[in-house]
């Protein structure tokens, strides 16, 4: 069928057909954009043209508005050669009119004039004329579009100059060939618009309006706009399918009549058929069948995808075809033949498929997804066949069902002979057969594939389980589990009566999980009866006894059913014997899921936490039976595993419920509030859309979660397992052995003891019945979790605010934790030296009574206080010392602990007592307790530090030559008395005479006061000096006893040491005038040093240090004296006094002189000051009354 747009000639025919060759072969080298009205977009288009002389009849068809776009002239050339103005105006000129006015008669504007020129080279070289001949046309019939007369160079007699001129005729004839396509198109349209508007009058014929919109198709096909023809062909689809809808519901269409044919043949789609038309000829010529017009619609369409490189489209199609056209015959009432269509929809189904599998590749997945229906379709419609035909395993076929296969065989057809090229002469999909995944295609057409199918059984089953096992891979290889699994369902059943149950149980189980996985109880009930007659039949044990347990417990089942196949796993449970390989699987191992048959509904720790290591652990469980009857379970196991914390690095934020409330403009309009509720919630929202005039359009529900979190996925992938799929480690668990459960809820009591310390979480529990275990895949609720714990034994040392000197109370706390103490158990407890401890004093008069009447030991319960009755065993003696005399304390103590239990505390009171310390300490007093216990091997230290009651310090005074000691007690913290204060010297020759009075036997001290005590050193005249140490030690000694008890003594001793204690100078000073010392006069001060025991320091140098405020040292203030070889040196110095009053003399100080220079390594003078001891300065404290001066100053 040539379908080519038409361009006539007129003028001179023979010249054109000179040149029609080449013009027609170079008009579709190159493309050009054809540039559309009505704002439509540009397309790059590729033109083909033919040629036909000028005819009238074609424009009285266009005139009377019954022509074809197909079959009407594009563009109107009229073609002359003349040279010369005369010859133009005698002979073309008239022709030319009258052609035009003939187009114009019929409203046609698309025409060009071409005048073909032959240049006489002798007259070349003459004078070119004014006016040319394309001038005078232009100026005659174009003078407002000069751009349709062209003129050429004859290319037969100058074929290298009329390249040019022949490539500008060409790109005219292409514009105007497009500028016509807009008009004609444009009209066209219109008078399809008014067809298409008369359809429900009388007389309408709806074949005459499909051949008048494929025309327009076809123009659009043949300039490559195949997408624009396919939307030509699917707006008469949804026409076709609409006026069949309406005949349904009563209108009477007698153009229907031509598609109510009787369907003696049935043939499928075929879409490498030779002749693309055969069928449409056969639309026009005579009546056809509803089949045999949507066969050649879809073929159309499916031509045009194949062009446009969207195969995946023709497959997406294809359903909506088939259903629509099943539709379309039942609402007109054919008859068809039984298996009529089902043949028809199994050919256009492999015809689909195959010519997919040549253009698909191997990683588009859109095609596969299109496909796997259309397999299982294929796979259906076979089986409906070989059920009519009885071909299905175990039967066979009869006459009656021959006979249906031979017309069915005969309905069907031949195979079309295929042609690769149709229209488009670059076929854009490849002429080589690829093989794809699905990797099994059929060698043979789908109507060959058919025939052999339907005529005999072992070809029926070998057809039938490749469209099987291609649609379950084609699903699976889209992720379409779900789908997969139904195919499976089917193929198994098959597989089942081809008495082949070992094949049909991988499906089953496969379809089995996958119902479980997403709750379909029902029908994983009757996918369990399948199961259960294949194991029967495959003679497993095992596993019938295993799916006759699931079977009895589905609730789902009447309870007949369950009742049988509960005694059923009675008998076969009794006589199972197993034997399991070394490492057997989950799937094949005696293992069931606890969950088909059981449900875990509660589980209470009865016990008081905390749980103590080796307690009995106690837990309440709440389960409820599945089975119709009682069943007797050897034992019931639930283990639980060491609690591990979750990461706390996210905070999971509060679920919100959400208010709706509508809006405008396709907005949202929500109120976040807060929801008590634990789960966690989508954050959903009413959608409302609206129209222009504020009607609701549309309302919706919509989750406002991005899609990139993806709040919700399809569970299907996910493998349930019919098996356990984990088992846990039950080496801790709680249990009970040989418990009968009944149907429905039961309380069962599970114990064991708990041995290891943490904790634990319940993991998975276990039920054995016979030789089946039952294993929870998980707890179906987060039971909290159980802590067992072994309290560690303990001895602490409780004390506030110890002071040393006096007896301090402290408190042994013992906590025995989960220790386990034996008969003779008791604590030793060592102190560091000087720190001495004994027992309270209560306790040891209890323990002397104790001990002299010669009973056991009972045990005293804790009275208030804490006090424990406890038996002092210090060094094995039987005797106790008076508790009132400090010879009970002792620095080792051993503390029984009789009759202690564990978990058992008590506080036992003891006392320490330390020694004062005998000088001076800038710190506590640090002393250590070191206890050694039953339940360890390792000593425990323990640090007590303690505060002095008092302390004493000592100061050496000088009167001349007289020397006194100066003993000063501090009290600190204690509240004591003070008695028998008393020094000792051993050097000899020094004597210490006591100054304080008799008086003061008992002094009391506390914190804050001093108490002094003074004596005289005196040292025998006779002794030499030299002969006394340069050091001389004083011990002070006394008693102290705190106000409680008064007649309990303690010593109290420290030691000083006196050094420089012997007068080497002495300086008096002495003011002139004395009497009359007024303010800022200037006054004489006489200094005087006296030596008065010999010393080996000659010079001296002296500074006066005064108040700044109250004297000014006229002159200098400090000097150096020898005392070489005199007894005194006198000095005299000028002071000012400053200020009025009684005021205190200058002070004098006096240091040893070294001069420096002497020798190379002491090169500068050096002072050392005498200490305080060695220098007496008898006029210290006396003080000059100083008045004002006689001027009145102040």
């Amino acid at each position: 069928m040539n379908i080519k747009p038409i361009i006539t000639y007129a003028g001179a025919g023979p010249l054109f057909r000179s040149l029609e060759a080449q013009i027609l072969n170079a008009i579709p080298l190159d493309t050009c954009e054809w540039r559309r009205t009505y704002h439509r977009p540009s397309k790059q288009v590729r033109l083909e043209a033919q040629t036909q002389p000028f005819n009238v009849t074609a424009l009285e068809k266009y005139k009377k508005g019954e022509w074809s776009i197909l079959e009407h002239p594009i563009l109107h050339i009229f073609v002359t050669e003349c040279n010369d103005l005369d010859t133009y105006k005698a002979n073309a000129q008239e022709e030319i009119k009258n052609w035009l006015r003939q187009l114009t008669t019929y409203g046609i504007t698309d025409w060009m004039i071409l005048l073909v020129e032959t240049l006489d080279v002798r007259k070349a070289k003459n004078l070119l004329p004014r006016t040319t001949v394309l001038d005078k046309i232009r100026q005659d019939f174009a003078t407002k579009n000069d751009d349709r007369c062209i003129s050429v160079l004859n290319p037969a007699k100058f074929e290298q100059k009329s390249a040019e001129s022949f490539r500008c005729l060409v790109q005219r004839i292409r514009f105007l060939m497009l500028a016509s396509f807009n008009r004609n198109i444009a009209k066209y349209e219109e008078l399809m618009r008014s067809r298409r508007e008369k359809r429900n009058h009388d007389g309408w014929d709806f074949r005459q309006y499909f051949f008048m919109q494929e025309d327009l198709a076809l123009i659009f096909e043949k300039l490559e706009l195949h997408t624009e023809a396919l939307i030509q062909y699917d707006e008469l689809d949804a026409m076709f399918s609409q006026l069949i809808t309406n005949s349904g519901f009563g209108e009477k269409q007698k153009w229907l009549e031509y598609f109510k044919q009787p369907l003696s043949f049935f043939h499928g789609i075929c879409l490498n058929r030779r002749d693309k038309f055969e069928i449409r000829k056969k639309i026009k010529e005579s009546p056809v069948s509803i089949l045999e017009f949507r066969n050649y619609l879809f073929e159309r369409q499916a031509h045009l995808l194949q062009q446009s490189n969207e195969t995946p489209e023709i497959a997406r199609r294809l359903l909506n075809f088939l259903f629509s056209t099943l539709r379309e015959i039942e609402l007109v009432k054919l008859d068809t033949p039984e298996g009529a269509l089902s043949c028809w929809e199994f050919v256009c189904a492999l015809e689909v498929l195959q010519t997919c599998e040549q253009a698909m590749e191997p990683n588009e997945m859109v095609c596969f997804q299109h496909c796997a229906p259309i397999w299982n379709l294929a796979k259906d419609k076979l089986y409906e066949l070989g059920k009519l035909c009885g071909l299905l395993p175990g039967f066979t076929p009869t006459s009656e069902q021959l006979h249906i296969v031979v017309q069915l065989s005969a309905g069907i057809g031949d195979t079309p002979l295929e042609q690769s090229q149709f229209l488009n002469p670059t076929p854009q999909i490849s002429e080589q057969k690829r093989d794809r995944s699905p990797n099994r295609r059929p060698k043979k057409s789908a109507t060959e594939q058919l025939k052999e199918a339907l005529g005999s059984n072992q070809a029926f089953q070998k057809l039938y389980l490749e469209l099987a096992e291609l649609a379950i891979s084609t699903y699976k290889h889209v992720s379409r589990h779900r789908s997969a699994r139904l195919v499976g369902l089917d193929l198994g059943n098959f597989y089942c009566a081809l008495n082949e149950p070992h094949k049909a149980v991988g499906f089953f189980t496969d379809l089995l999980r996958e119902l479980k996985a997403e709750n379909w109880h029902a029908l994983s009930s009757q996918t369990l009866l399948e199961l259960a007659n294949c194991y029967r039949k495959m003679g497993d044990s095992l596993a019938y006894t295993k799916t006759c347990s699931s079977i009895s417990c589905c609730q789902e089942l009447e309870m007949l059913v369950r009742s049988f196949y509960f005694d059923e796993f009675l008998k076969s449970v009794k006589t199972l014997t197993t034997t399991l390989s070394a490492q057997p699987s989950m799937e094949n191992a005696n293992f069931c899921v606890l969950e088909d048959h059981f449900r875990i509904c509660d589980i209470n720790v009865m016990n008081v936490e905390p749980i103590i290591q080796d307690d009995i652990v106690i837990v309440q469980l709440k389960l409820e039976s599945f089975y119709p009857r009682e069943v007797v379970a050897e034992s019931i196991q639930l283990c639980y595993e060491m609690h591990v914390s979750p990461l706390t690095g996210d905070v999971a934020t509060p679920p919100l419920i959400v208010s709706v409330s509508g809006c405008k403009d396709k907005k949202f309009l929500s109120t976040p509030t807060s929801s008590p509720l634990k789960e966690s919630r989508l954050k959903m929202s009413l959608r409302l859309d609206y129209k222009q005039d504020n009607t609701l359009d549309c309302a919706s529900v919509e989750c406002d979660v991005p899609k990139a979190k993806q709040p919700v996925r399809r569970t299907s992938s996910t493998k349930r397992k019919l098996s356990p799929s984990v088992q846990s480690d039950f080496t801790n668990f709680v249990a009970t052995e040989n418990i009968a459960i009944q149907p429905g809820n039961n309380f069962i009591e599970l114990k064991s003891k708990a041995t290891r310390v943490g904790t634990w979480d319940f993991k998975q529990m276990r039920i054995s019945i016979s030789q089946l275990e039952f294993f929870s895949e998980q707890i179906p609720f987060r039971a909290p979790p159980f802590v067992i714990t072994t309290k560690p034994a303990a001895a602490v040392l409780n004390f506030k605010n110890l002071i040393a000197g006096i007896e301090q109370p402290i408190r042994l706390t013992v906590s025995g934790g989960s220790f386990i103490f034996p008969a003779d158990a008791k604590i030793v407890l060592k102190c560091s030296k000087n720190l001495r401890i004994r027992m309270a004093r209560s306790i040891d008069k209890l323990a002397v009574e104790q001990d002299n009447e010669q009973v056991e030991e009972p045990k005293i319960p804790a009275s208030n206080d804490n006090d424990i009755v406890q038996k002092k065993t210090v060094k094995d003696i039987k005797t106790v010392a008076n508790p009132e005399d400090d010879s009970t304390f002792d620095s080792i103590l051993q503390v029984p602990l009789p009759n202690f239990k564990s978990f058992e505390e008590r506080e036992i009171p003891l006392e320490v007592l330390t020694d004062l310390p005998g000088r001076k300490i800038s710190k506590h007093l640090e002393h250590y307790v070191t206890l050694s216990c039953p339940w360890s091997r390792n000593e425990l230290q323990i640090a007590i530090d303690f505060q002095p009651a008092l302390e004493a310090q000592c100061r050496l005074h000088t009167c001349g030559t007289q020397k006194f000691l100066h003993v000063v007690m501090k009290g600190l913290e204690a509240n004591l008395f003070l008695t028998e204060a008393k020094v000792k010297c051993d050097v000899a020759g020094v004597r210490l005479i006591d100054l304080n009075p008799p008086s003061q036997a008992h002094v009391q001290i506390y914190k804050g006061l001093t108490v002094s005590y003074l004596y005289e050193i005196q040292v025998e005249p006779l002794k030499a000096e030299v002969e006394l140490p340069a050091v001389i030690k004083v011990h002070f000694m006394t008693k102290y006893s705190t106000v409680e008890k008064p007649q309990l003594l303690r010593n109290y001793g420290c030691a000083f040491d006196l050094v420089d204690y012997t007068t080497l100078f002495k300086v008096q000073t002495q003011l002139e005038p004395n009497e009359l010392c007024r303010l800022r006069s200037v006054c004489n001060l006489n200094l005087k040093i006296t030596k008065v025991h010999e010393n080996p320091y000659v010079d001296l140098m002296y500074e006066v240090l005064s108040d700044q405020n109250l004297w000014a040292v006229c002159g200098r203030s400090a000097g150096v004296v020898s005392m070489k070889d005199v007894e005194s040196h006198s000095i005299s110095l000028d002071v000012m006094p400053l200020s009025t009053g009684f005021l205190p003399m200058p002070n004098i100080r006096l240091s040893r002189y070294t001069a420096g220079g002497k020798n190379k390594t002491d090169t500068h003078s050096k002072v050392h000051p005498f200490p305080q001891g060695q220098v007496y300065n008898s006029t210290k404290s006396m003080q000059i009354h100083v008045i004002a001066s006689s001027n009145g100053e102040q």
